[in-house]
């Protein structure tokens, strides 16, 4: 399998280090757009028929990020309001970027247009757009898939210390067990890969102090396991071998896993406490998905 490019995400030509994840390019190819009083950046790699989590960042005519406004997300399908679904910024968990996540249901490939509608904490509305590509295929693994029996590096490895594992600082624990043996003894598992040390927008960092909080509850039933993008990390590593497994070309992403060793969850970008806390229920649960999406 070729090695993946990671991504640059969408955001990051606008406002250098104020985007969202690390890989968050527009899904499916699409490009954001600045018609209106909005610039709308759709964070997902990839957009499925059926119902997703949507990530999206707006940034204004000045280049400004727009934070704390109440967003609605119109769904166009050929000129046709299909949908209109609400967003929830989520940036206070992420040194107030301007991400907004929600749900949003495809009932068919194509090209669709999501149309954002905000208003602003001064009470002024602002509007702009940006078109997106759907799929039936996703490159990276999807849910109620088998993920690969993969041995990424871990710290007792020969010859292996903290940096050469995971690029934050401080390291995290989260080293001790690879994919391959958390499968083989049937372990429920939270896969997190991302490069805190290392990632372009900021996100990665602030993902694992979410992932810490969810330890403080799970740890003792989900094994948790950090694989760094590169190995050693930074820029100029080689790609893991577990990241190419997965299909992966952005980043943060979160797997959950289940004891059957079936992907009952995945995230990419910026997650929230509470989105977390019911994708692992759900994975202890037993649930293929873990949780019903459509119904958030």
């Amino acid at each position: 399998m070729p090695s993946p490019r990671l991504r640059r995400p969408a955001l990051l030509a606008l406002l250098g280090v104020l985007a969202t994840a690390c890989g968050g390019a527009t899904a499916g190819g699409g490009a954001q757009s600045g018609s209106g009083d909005l610039t709308v950046a759709p964070q997902n790699s990839t957009l499925l028929v059926g119902v997703n989590r949507i990530s999206i960042a707006l940034i204004d005519a000045q280049q400004q990020p727009v934070n704390n406004a109440t967003v609605s997300l119109e769904i166009d399908s050929n000129g046709t309001r299909v949908a209109t679904r609400p967003l929830q910024w989520i940036g206070p968990n992420y040194d107030n970027k301007p991400v907004y996540n929600g749900t949003a249901s495809f009932a068919q490939s194509g090209t669709y247009t999501l149309v954002a509608h905000a208003t602003m904490p001064d009470g002024s509305a602002k509007t702009g757009k940006a078109d997106v590509s759907v799929t039936t295929h996703s490159p990276e693994l999807p849910v109620s898939f088998q993920p690969p029996a993969v041995s990424q590096r871990i710290i007792t490895d020969p010859n292996t210390k903290p940096s050469d594992v995971d690029s934050g600082v401080p390291p995290d624990d989260w080293h001790t067990t690879t994919i391959a043996q958390g499968l083989a003894q049937h372990r429920p598992m939270l896969l997190y890969f991302g490069e805190p040390g290392f990632c372009m927008t900021a996100v990665c960092g602030p993902v694992v102090n979410v992932l810490k909080q969810l330890c403080t509850t799970y740890c003792d039933r989900l094994l948790f396991e950090h694989i760094e993008v590169r190995t050693p990390p930074g820029a100029q590593g080689p790609f893991n071998p577990a990241y190419i497994a997965f299909g992966l070309t952005s980043e943060p992403w979160i797997y959950f896993v289940n004891a059957s060793g079936v992907v009952a969850d995945r995230f990419e970008g910026p997650v929230t406490i509470d989105e977390l806390r019911g994708a692992a229920d759900g994975t202890l649960a037993g649930r293929v998905p873990a949780v019903d999406v459509a119904a958030g």
